[in-house]
C-alpha cells in the first residue's frame, strides 16, 4: 500500500515504486475487509488519515497524499477493538459516514436483481447469452439463508450458468445447484431462527439490538419529535441524529 524505495530490499525495483495511496493520490481508495489488516499496517494507517501523509518502505522522507478511504468489514468492529484486535483511534478516523449493510437473509427482495448483475457479469466471462432468471428460480433461491451473502450468491449464479446449455436464456430451477440448508417454511420456524440467531449474538450486538427497539418505540410516541425523544431519553439532539442514522431509523 505503501511503496518502496530503490534497494529497499532485494529485488526491489531501480527507482523504487509507488503504492497505492501513492497511485490513488487525489482520488479515492477502497480498502476491502479492514478488519482483517494487522496491527502494524493499522499504525501506518492511521498516520496517512492524521497526517495526510506515507514514507515508502525504506525511506525517510514523507509524501504528502490526499486521497479519499473508502472501507468495508464484516466484522463488529467495536467487538474487535474491545478485543484488542483493531485500533480505536483508527476506528473512529474511519467511522465518519458508516452505512451499514444487512446480511442478504435480510434483503432478499433483492436477490433478483443481484442475479441479474451477477448474470451479466459471467455472460461476459463464459461468452454465453443468458438474459433473465425465471421466477420460480428466484422464489427457491429466496428460501435460503445465504450465510456467505452476496458473494455466495455470485458463486451459485456462476454454477447455474455453467450448468446450462448453450442455447438456454434464462437460468430455472433445474439449473440451480443443489442447497443444502434450505429453511422450512412457517412462523415456528422463523422464531426458532430467530432465537438461534438471538442465542449466536454477541453482547455488543445484544445491546444494540435493544438499543435499536427503544430508540423505535421512543421516536413513536414522541410522534418523531427529535427534540423531544432526545429529552426523553436523556440524550443529547446530537447523539439522537447519530443514532437514528446508525440504526437506519430516519
Amino acid at each position: 500500500m505503501f511503496g518502496y524505495e530503490e534497494g529497499a530490499f532485494t529485488g526491489a525495483k531501480k527507482g523504487g515504486k509507488k503504492g497505492l495511496f501513492e497511485e490513488a493520490n487525489e482520488g479515492t481508495i477502497f480498502l476491502d475487509e479492514i478488519g482483517e489488516i494487522p496491527n502494524s499496517t493499522q499504525t501506518k494507517l492511521l498516520r496517512v488519515l492524521q497526517e495526510k501523509e506515507i514514507v515508502r518502505v525504506g525511506g525517510t522522507k514523507p509524501k504528502n497524499i490526499d486521497v479519499r478511504i473508502i472501507t468495508a468489514t464484516n466484522i463488529d468492529l467495536e467487538e474487535a477493538i474491545e478485543k484488542g484486535r483493531f485500533r480505536a483511534d483508527l476506528y473512529y478516523r474511519l467511522n465518519v459516514l458508516p452505512i451499514l449493510i444487512p446480511p442478504l437473509r435480510l434483503r432478499k427482495g433483492d436477490i433478483y436483481d443481484l442475479s441479474i448483475f451477477f448474470i451479466k457479469k459471467f455472460n461476459q466471462q463464459y461468452g454465453r447469452n443468458v438474459r433473465d432468471i425465471t421466477s420460480e428460480a428466484v422464489e427457491k433461491l429466496k428460501k435460503y439463508d445465504w450465510p456467505g451473502n452476496v458473494r455466495e450468491l455470485d458463486n451459485f449464479i456462476g454454477r447455474a450458468i455453467i450448468n446450462m446449455k448453450a442455447n438456454d436464456t434464462a437460468i430455472q430451477t433445474n439449473h440451480l445447484p443443489k442447497l443444502e440448508k434450505f429453511l422450512e417454511t412457517g412462523d415456528n420456524n422463523d422464531a426458532q431462527r430467530e432465537n438461534r440467531e438471538d442465542i449466536s449474538m454477541g453482547l455488543n450486538s445484544i445491546v444494540e439490538k435493544a438499543e435499536k427497539e427503544h430508540i423505535a418505540k421512543v421516536m413513536t410516541e414522541c410522534g418523531n419529535n427529535k427534540t423531544k425523544a432526545a429529552k426523553h431519553m436523556n440524550i443529547s439532539l446530537r447523539c439522537l441524529y447519530y443514532k437514528l442514522e446508525r440504526y437506519d431509523l430516519e
